[in-house]
């Protein structure tokens, strides 16, 4: 039996969704948008590598980065994608 992409990045968005942090921004910087709940890597290596995959595949977006810190927001969570829907 063998794993398919999908499966992969399933496992690997939720071990994001387990270990990385989650909160609300209270104010607008870096591409985050207040009363919005924006998702980092909390500067750990291997959860701001797995962010960038998930980025890659369209299940997680980037807002800011720089070395082990990336910042961004889940489809769920994104305000680009809740306007897009209204």
């Amino acid at each position: 039996m063998s794993t398919t992409e999908t499966q992969i990045l399933d496992a690997l968005q939720s071990m994001c969704y387990q270990n990385c942090y989650t909160g609300k921004v209270e104010r607008d910087y870096n591409g985050q948008v207040a009363g919005t709940l924006v998702t980092d890597s909390g500067a750990l290596s291997a959860e701001a590598e797995a962010l960038r995959i998930l980025a890659e595949h369209g299940r997680f977006r980037i807002v800011a980065e720089g070395g082990r810190m990336v910042v961004g927001y889940w489809p769920e969570n994104d305000p680009q994608k809740k306007e897009i829907g209204k």
